[in-house]
């Protein structure tokens, strides 16, 4: 589990959002949030679990998740 990074899946609205979660935790990938509005899910997993993920049904994207840095306040920094 060396490997382990956060994900952001983004699912197409095809399926329903629980039933994506479901097969996601059934490859291996460790759900930590759902967000049903906005049709995304967050989570945990290695790269072999997400070349999985991103064959499954209902599932648009699967993206690293970034840290956003928007700096301090008066600071030019957005990113």
């Amino acid at each position: 589990m060396a490997n382990q990074k956060k994900w952001i899946v983004t699912t197409s609205g095809d399926r329903s959002i629980k039933e994506v979660q479901k097969e996601l935790g059934e490859k291996g990938f460790k759900v930590d949030q759902v967000f049903d509005e906005i049709g995304s899910i967050i989570g945990e997993a290695e790269d072999d679990v997400v070349k999985k993920a991103r064959g499954i049904s209902g599932v648009a994207d699967v993206s690293p998740e970034a840290p956003i840095n928007i700096g301090p306040p008066g600071s030019d920094d957005t990113w």
